[in-house]
C-alpha cells in the first residue's frame, strides 16, 4: 500500500506541482484579460492559457469570494448580494459548501486551488484502488487501474469543477457498498453512509445521479449472479446510501425548491441534442480537433462539434481500449458486467438517434445531460484496466503488434508533417479557406485583414497541435507494438497506457501568476453602487461584478427563476449564454432601466441608461425549505445512528422447537 500511495502522489504532482511555486495559482486568472471590459480593441486578441476554463473565474472564484466575505462578517452565506436579486449561494449545489474539496479554497484563497486539485487526484486514485481490490483485482494491477482513473480525461478536464468533487469519491461509494454486501458490519455500513454523503456534497447532481444509478445496477447484477447472495444483499447498501444522501438534505431541499422553478429545468427537456460523432472519434484521438490551450488550435467550430471537455471526457486511452477488447474473454465476470454497463452508458452519451426523444419525457432523466454518462464507462474501464493490460502481456501478439507499429508510424508521420517548413504553403491555403468558411458561417467577426495578421500564429499552433495531439500518441502506439512483438511485460504496457493519458492531460489546467487577475476595469470607476449593471458575456460576464463590488442584474448559474428570465428577455437577455446583446435597442434599454440598470458595460466604456432608479441591496435571507431540509437531515442523522446500532446487536437465533 505504501508503494501505491507514493505512485499516486507522484502522478498527482505531475499535474499540480508548478502551482505550488511562490506567486502561482492553479486558477485561470488570466481569462478576464481578453474580455472587452479590459481589451477595447476586438481585433487585438489576448490569449489565456486555457480559454475553456472560464467558469472557474466567472462562477467559482466569485462565489468563494462572497462566501468568505459573508462568513467574515459573521453571517451565513445564504445569497450573493452582487448577482441578480440575491442569487443563491448556500442552496446552489455548485458552491459545494459541504465538500472537503472546497474548504482549501475557502481557507487559503487562490493558494487553495492547487491543494484542492492535489487532494482530488489523490482521492480519486485511492478510492479507485480500493474498488479494484474489492473486485478481486491483484494489488499491482489495482495500482494501474487507480492511475488510469485518476489520470482519465474526465478527471483532468473537469479537475477544477465540482464535477470531480463527486467523481473523485464515487469509487469509494461503490467499494463501500460492495464490501457491505459481502461482509455486513457496522464499520462497512458507516463507510457507505459517509461516501454517499461525500458524493452528495460534491455539488454536481448529474454526475451523482448517473454514477449512483450505474453503481446500483452493477451491485444488483453482482448480487443476483454471486452464489448464495441474492438480490436482497443490496438492501443494506441501499439503506445506507439513502441515509447518506438525506444527511445533506439541508442543502438539497432548498436546491430542489429553487430548481423546480428555474428556467433551466423548463428549457432542458426542450433542448435538441444531435448525434455526437466527434465524441466517438475522441475515444481514440481526443485531440484530433485541437484543444483550447494557448499555442494550440481549436477546430471545434469548423465541424460544429461540442466543446473539448464534453467531447473528450470519456477518453481512457486508445491503447487501453485495445487491451480491453483483446482481454475481454479472460476478464472476470464482475469486470465484464461493469464494462457492459459502462459501454451502454457511453453509447447513450453520444445521443444516438431516438434516444433523447424518448428519455426527455422520463422523470429526473429529462433534466440530465446524457454526456455525463461517460462517468460509468471511465469508472468500469478503469477497474478492468490493470487486469486487461496484464492479460495482454501474457504472450507475444505479433499480428496486433505489427498492426500497432504500422498505425503508430503512420500517425507519427501525420503528426510531424504539419510542423515541417515544406508543408507551410499547403497549410496556408487550408487555413485561409477555413477562415473564409468560418466567417461565412458567422463564427468569426473580424475583417479578413485581422485574420491574415494572425495567420503566422495559426500555422505555428497547427504544428504544435499535431505534434502533441497526433504525433505523440502515434509514437506511443508504435512503441506498444514493438513491445507486443518482442517481449511483452505488464509494467511496460501499463507505463505506455498511463503515458498516453498523461500526454493528453498534463498542462490542460495551466499554472498562472496570482497577479494575472486584472484590476477593476476603468468602466466601473464611475458606477454608482446604488444601481445595477449589465453587459455582454464577451465584455463583462455576470458574476464578475462580485469580485469588484458592483451589482449585476443577472447571475451566471442554472437557478435563475423562469419568471425573472422571461422578464429579462424583453431587455435582450439570452438565458443560454447568461448574457445581453452587445448592442441594445431603445426598447431593450428602457426594459433594462426598469430593473434598476443604469450602466451597460461595453468595450468602449460605460453607457448610462436613462430612467433607472436605485435598487435596494437584497437581504441575505435563508432559502426556501431550509427548515424542512434541516429537519430531514437531523432525522437522517438519528436514523443513521440507529441503523449502525443494529449491527452491534447479536444475531437472533431461533429457539429449539
Amino acid at each position: 500500500m505504501k508503494r501505491a500511495v507514493l505512485f499516486f502522489l507522484a502522478v498527482a504532482l505531475v499535474y499540480v506541482a508548478p502551482a505550488f511555486l511562490p506567486g502561482r495559482t492553479f486558477a485561470p486568472l488570466d481569462i478576464p484579460s481578453g474580455l472587452g471590459a479590459w481589451n477595447a480593441d476586438a481585433a487585438h486578441r489576448v490569449r489565456p492559457a486555457n480559454s475553456l476554463l472560464s467558469d472557474v473565474v466567472v462562477q467559482f472564484i466569485p462565489w468563494d469570494h462572497e462566501i468568505r466575505r459573508t462568513i467574515a462578517d459573521g453571517e451565513m452565506p445564504w445569497t450573493n448580494r452582487f448577482a441578480d436579486d440575491g442569487a443563491p449561494l448556500f442552496a446552489n449545489l455548485q458552491t459545494a459548501l459541504f465538500s472537503p474539496f472546497t474548504w482549501p479554497r475557502l481557507l487559503f484563497g487562490l493558494d487553495g486551488w492547487a491543494i484542492m486539485a492535489l487532494l482530488k487526484l489523490f482521492a480519486a486514485a485511492l478510492c479507485a484502488y480500493w474498488l479494484a481490490r474489492e473486485l478481486d483485482v491483484a494489488p499491482a494491477q489495482a495500482i494501474v487501474s487507480a492511475l488510469v482513473y485518476a489520470t482519465s480525461a474526465y478527471t483532468i478536464v473537469w479537475l477544477l469543477y465540482p464535477i470531480t468533487n463527486v467523481f473523485a469519491v464515487l469509487p469509494g461509494l461503490a467499494a463501500a457498498a460492495l464490501r457491505l454486501m459481502k461482509w455486513p458490519s457496522g464499520r462497512n455500513a458507516a463507510l457507505v453512509i459517509l461516501f454517499a454523503a461525500l458524493c452528495t456534497a460534491g455539488g454536481h447532481p448529474e454526475t451523482l445521479f448517473v454514477g449512483v444509478l450505474g453503481i446500483w445496477i452493477f451491485l444488483a447484477w453482482e448480487a443476483e449472479k454471486r452464489p448464495g447472495v441474492g438480490i436482497g444483499a443490496i438492501v443494506p447498501s441501499t439503506v445506507g446510501a439513502l441515509l447518506g444522501f438525506l444527511l445533506l438534505f439541508v442543502q438539497l431541499a432548498p436546491f430542489l425548491a429553487l430548481v423546480k422553478n428555474s428556467y433551466a429545468s423548463a428549457i432542458r427537456p426542450l433542448t435538441p441534442h444531435p448525434f455526437r460523432p466527434w465524441a466517438i472519434v475522441s475515444q481514440i484521438f481526443p485531440g484530433i480537433l485541437g484543444s483550447p490551450l494557448r499555442g494550440e488550435l481549436d477546430l471545434t467550430q469548423v465541424v460544429s462539434a461540442d466543446d473539448f471537455n464534453h467531447r473528450a471526457g470519456g477518453f481512457v486511452g486508445a491503447f487501453l481500449i485495445l487491451a480491453l477488447i483483446v482481454a475481454w474473454r479472460s476478464l472476470t465476470p464482475a469486470l465484464r458486467r461493469g464494462l457492459i454497463i459502462g459501454g451502454v452508458a457511453l453509447v447513450v452519451s453520444w445521443y444516438p438517434p431516438g434516444v433523447w426523444p424518448s428519455l426527455r419525457h422520463a422523470p429526473l432523466v429529462r433534466v440530465v445531460a446524457l454526456e455525463y454518462g461517460v462517468v460509468l464507462f471511465v469508472l468500469f474501464a478503469s477497474m478492468a484496466a490493470g487486469p486487461a493490460l496484464a492479460i495482454l502481456a501474457e504472450r507475444r501478439r505479433r499480428k496486433i503488434g505489427a498492426a500497432l507499429v504500422i498505425a503508430g508510424a503512420l500517425t507519427l508521420l501525420a503528426g510531424i508533417l504539419p510542423a515541417l517548413p515544406s508543408t507551410r504553403p499547403s497549410l496556408t491555403r487550408v487555413a485561409r479557406n477555413g477562415i473564409a468558411t468560418l466567417r461565412a458561417r458567422g463564427h468569426l467577426q473580424q475583417s479578413p485583414e485581422v485574420y491574415e495578421q494572425r495567420l503566422a500564429y495559426y500555422l505555428a499552433a497547427a504544428g504544435a497541435t499535431t505534434v502533441r495531439r497526433v504525433a505523440i500518441p502515434g509514437a506511443l502506439f508504435l512503441l506498444a507494438g514493438l513491445v507486443l512483438i518482442t517481449k511483452p511485460r505488464t509494467a511496460f504496457l501499463s507505463a505506455i497506457a498511463i503515458a498516453e493519458l498523461i500526454a493528453f492531460g498534463a498542462g490542460f489546467n495551466p499554472t498562472v501568476r496570482t497577479t494575472s487577475l486584472p484590476p477593476s476595469p476603468h468602466a466601473l470607476a464611475s458606477v454608482d453602487r446604488r444601481f445595477l449593471i449589465a453587459s455582454n458575456l464577451e465584455v463583462f460576464p455576470a458574476n464578475l461584478g462580485t469580485l469588484y463590488g458592483v451589482r449585476d442584474v443577472v447571475s451566471y448559474d442554472v437557478l435563475m427563476p423562469r419568471d425573472r428570465v422571461e422578464e429579462l428577455k424583453r431587455a435582450g437577455y439570452n438565458p443560454l449564454a447568461h448574457s445581453f446583446n452587445p448592442i441594445l435597442s431603445a426598447d431593450e434599454k428602457r426594459a433594462l432601466a426598469s430593473f434598476g440598470v443604469r450602466y451597460f458595460i461595453t468595450r468602449a466604456g460605460v453607457e448610462e441608461l436613462p430612467g433607472a432608479t436605485p435598487v435596494a441591496p437584497p437581504l441575505n435571507e435563508p432559502p426556501p425549505r431550509i427548515v424542512t431540509g434541516l429537519v430531514i437531515s437531523l432525522l437522517a442523522l438519528l436514523a443513521s445512528a440507529g441503523w449502525l446500532h443494529l449491527y452491534r446487536l447479536p444475531p437472533v437465533t431461533p429457539s429449539p422447537t
